[in-house]
């Protein structure tokens, strides 16, 4: 009978071998029906060509294990012997027995709405068939079904991994009739998976009748989709790729939730108790059918029930863990070994023994017992391995906001990881705004070979606060990309781009612009002046026009690019939301705070309707309104918004995230211009010392010289102004060594200085300063920019202290005007050079014009900052002195 079976077997193997020879590891897993199929071990290898003898087949065999598993006549199964849709992913139903007795554990199929479109997509005998909805809507069930009927004599082929379905690529688009199976998409694309080319030689191959079957939950299909991340980014590449892969889908959305239609066409089968039941909680509640037949709703509420003391702790623990690395972006099933150590990470952030928790046999076992015999909370594998229930970890991201991933996760999980699934979850990482476990995890994926995880690696560098070595890691990469590619490949370019832009993040924005100028020119020629890629270098170009005081050629720029995005993307998609971030920056920055937040509430409403309220970018851009607001005079409405967004930031973002640790800043920095230096200058004080215990920083940072800027001045303004003074002048020092000379922020560092010199009564030094910094301000900036008139009305205060009152009122008279031309005569600066004009007036001798003036100051103040703002309490004491 055996030497039967296997002369039948053998006589079929040239077929499927001449098809899978070359293939170096195993690449397809093909579904054989029901249990019992294949007799003997669990999965069969043939690695011979046809008519070679039995001896020779099954030496074969020995030689490469787990290649293929085949049906008892040798051949890949036809879709019609595929009678078991759990084997495909379907999940089961509880079975036969009791009150179901009769009934298997798929129960009968419930025609969909969308099946008829599915249908349509296939009527060809060819295409490429992708049904979104969110887990457990129906979407593999509706898939097979749809298989069943239309394709019983085409070969099922089922890929391992996404290195399978590569190698199978170019067997199977010889066979004649076949079905390519990709349940859950998004685990065949990525770094080394599935691309578009790889999809268009499957559809187009001759003769060859191939069908792409594939479903993807709504939230993957998102996150591959054109709104999804900037070129630029982490895992822009990935997603690129993966979204060209998705265009040539025909998609067909299954709900969730059952129309009415359909909950009709269930009440004909509700002989079945479980459709029954399924059907009436569709009706009562928000579930959807299929939902209720997987009994995911109850496994949800197993797991969270199961932390209670003495109830089921260590198993909650355990299936916590698992969902977390499929929510950190390894879907792969996790051996026990790893398992037992993110378990412990749960269970001891929940009281660890406090708990009681069972015993660990104990725990594994109620995890993976499948609830009434349909789905468990942990899906164990014949390898001894174990995946969590795709339900569960999707769910927890739909909370709002998502509980944060610990840091030990993210650290097991990158210690396991292999160089392409440390890529997976890199990028997952820094899509949740994780950098610093983003940088860890394309460190260990920089092992392989390809430049792609160090770029991503190095823009993390950046990202999280060292450009200056990012932009060092990015020169080395131009050098490597142009000796392989040239000066016009695409990899070349992108490192070009990135080199510049972390160029100008480190101190050189003129440096910056030179560089981007040249790759916008470059771009141009090769991609078009209106390809994502050069609207990306674009847009650089204006953020670094900026910081170099070229406003005005700065907001033109971002105009350009803003409305080139719009059209070409329009307003809702990330890159078009970007230049709107950009353009507010921008105008804020140029000195008009008021209008720029006034952009920046409207940017973070769309980023919140777009994005979520707890995206990463979304908690960026309410920093910024934050800060112009505070800019424009609301220092306490500021620091309360800051502080709302220090407590958002801390329950999705690391500690010490930028946004975190700028989220710090500017809560103590709008404490101190409030009316509370004394708790700024603390506050600053600690953050400082954060950012040095933990290196958030490289050495030559920018954003640290920031921090012990405002510490200075708030230190100064609560009394200590002489250390003030020396913290100044050590950093005065620094700067100049890091910052460009005609960076905006080492004028303002100079700027701080001189105030308190003048502040420590040394006015004769202090006059010499302000003297020399409007010089150089003029000279770097142009005579309108804003540090300009900052350094001029300091000049003017140099004046007054001196008690050169009229002098000083006439520098004043001039500063207004022009601070009320540039800035608008609402501008908290334009307010308070006039108020500093009035009380010169009056030092001078002119009681009654003094007065006069300060009166239409309170009434624009109170005006402009409402009626109990201190900064109108300072005019009016000022307006009592000469009234």
């Amino acid at each position: 009978m055996v030497a039967a079976v296997w002369g039948r077997i053998a006589g079929a193997a040239g077929y499927l071998l001449r098809m899978f020879a070359g293939l170096a590891r195993p690449v397809l897993t093909l579904l054989l029906g029901p249990p019992g199929a294949v007799a003997g071990a669990a999965t069969e290898t043939v690695a011979a060509s046809g008519g070679r003898a039995l001896e020779q087949t099954a030496g074969r065999r020995r030689a490469l294990p787990g290649l293929l598993r085949i049906s008892r006549r040798g051949t890949a199964p036809l879709v019609a012997d595929v009678d078991d849709p759990i084997g495909l992913g379907v999940h089961p139903a509880a079975p036969g027995g009791g009150g179901t007795a009769g009934f298997g554990r798929v129960p009968v199929f419930v025609g969909r709405d969308a099946m008829p479109q599915a249908e349509a997509v296939l009527s060809g005998g060819r295409g490429f068939l992708l049904l979104v909805g969110d887990s457990t809507a129906g979407k593999t069930r509706l898939a097979y079904e749809v298989v069943r009927k239309h394709f019983p004599r085409h070969r099922l082929v089922v890929p391992d991994s996404r290195e399978a379905m590569v190698a199978l690529v170019d067997p199977v688009s010889r066979w004649y009739r076949a079905v390519v199976w990709l349940d859950d998409l998004e685990n065949y694309l990525g770094a080394g998976g599935l691309t578009a080319g790889h999809v268009q030689r499957l559809l187009e191959a001759g003769s060859a009748r191939v069908a792409v079957v594939a479903t993807i939950s709504a939230r993957q299909h998102i996150r591959f989709g054109a709104r999804s991340a900037a070129d630029d980014e982490p895992g822009g590449d990935v997603l690129r790729s993966g979204r060209e892969v998705l265009r040539l889908a025909s998609v067909v959305r299954v709900d969730r939730t059952w129309s009415e239609a359909e909950l009709a066409r269930a009440q004909h089968h509700t002989d079945d108790p479980r459709i029954r039941a399924a059907v009436n909680g569709a009706r009562t509640g928000s579930r959807g059918v299929a939902e209720y037949l997987a009994a995911a709703p109850q496994l949800l509420d197993d797991f969270r029930n199961a932390w209670a003391a003495g109830a089921r702790p260590r198993a909650a623990a355990l299936v916590a863990g698992a969902v977390d690395a499929r929510r950190a972006g390894h879907h792969e099933p996790l051996p026990e070994d790893v398992l037992r150590r993110l378990h412990e990470i749960h269970l001891d952030l929940r009281g660890g023994g406090s708990l009681r928790p069972e015993p660990w046999e104990e725990a594994l076992n109620w995890a993976t017992d499948p609830l009434h015999a349909t789905s468990s909370l942990l899906l164990p594998r014949d390898d001894g391995a174990y995946l969590a229930f795709d339900y569960l970890h999707q769910t927890l991201d739909e909370q709002v906001p998502p509980p944060r991933i610990p840091d030990a996760v993210w650290e097991i999980l990158i210690d396991h990881a292999d160089p392409v699934r440390a890529l997976d979850i890199g990028a997952t990482a820094y899509q949740r705004g994780d950098l610093r476990h983003a940088m860890a995890a394309f460190d260990k994926a920089g092992a392989d070979p390809g430049q792609l995880p160090r770029q991503w690696y190095a823009t993390c560098v950046g990202e999280a606060g060292d450009p200056r070595r990012a932009a060092d890691l990015y020169h080395d990469l131009v050098a490597e990309a142009e000796r392989r590619g040239g000066p016009d490949a695409k990899e070349t370019l992108e490192n070009r781009n990135s080199h510049a832009r972390y160029r100008g993040m480190a101190g050189h924005p003129a440096e910056a612009v030179d560089l981007l100028r040249g790759v916008i020119e470059d771009r141009t020629r090769i991609l078009g002046r209106e390809h994502s890629h050069t609207l990306n270098s674009r847009n650089n170009l204006a953020l670094f026009l900026g910081e170099s005081g070229r406003l005005d050629e700065a907001v033109a720029v971002y105009q350009s690019v803003l409305a080139d995005r719009t059209r070409l993307l329009g307003a809702d998609h990330p890159h078009t939301l970007s230049s709107r971030y950009g353009y507010a920056y921008l105008l804020g920055d140029a000195g008009r705070p008021g209008q720029a937040a006034r952009l920046f509430d409207s940017l973070v409403a769309d980023r919140t309707r777009t994005q979520g309220p707890y995206h990463p970018y979304t908690l960026n851009n309410r920093r910024h309104h934050a800060h112009f607001l505070g800019e424009a005079g609301h220092a306490a409405r500021a620091a309360g918004l800051f502080e709302e967004l220090l407590e958002d930031c801390l329950k999705v973002l690391d500690p010490l995230h930028p946004d975190t640790l700028a989220s710090r800043h500017g809560q103590a920095r709008f404490l101190g211009e409030a009316g509370d230096p004394g708790r700024a200058a603390a506050l600053l004080d600690g953050l400082i010392a954060d950012g040095r215990r933990a290196a958030v920083h490289g050495p030559d940072s920018p954003i640290p010289l920031l921090w012990r800027r405002y510490q200075a001045v708030f230190l100064s303004e609560a009394g200590a102004t002489e250390e003030a003074v020396r913290l100044l002048d050590t950093l005065l020092t620094e700067s100049g060594g890091i910052l460009d000379a005609g960076h905006p922020q080492l004028f303002a560092v100079r700027a701080a200085h001189a105030r308190c010199v003048l502040r420590a009564g040394r006015t004769g030094e202090a006059a010499a300063l302000y003297g020399r910094l409007v010089d150089d301000c003029r000279d770097r900036l142009g005579e309108d920019h804003p540090q300009t008139l900052t350094a001029r009305g300091g000049r003017a205060r140099c004046l007054a202290a001196a008690g050169r009152h009229g002098e000083a009122a006439d520098l004043l008279e001039i500063l207004v005007q022009d601070r009320t031309r540039v800035l608008g005569d609402d501008h908290p600066s334009t307010l308070n050079s006039r108020n500093a004009h009035a009380c010169s007036v009056g030092a001078a001798g002119d009681s009654a014009r003094a007065g006069r003036l300060l009166r239409q100051v309170l009434q624009d103040r109170v005006r402009h900052l409402g009626e109990e703002h201190p900064w109108g309490d300072r005019t009016r004491d000022e307006l009592a002195r000469f009234t």
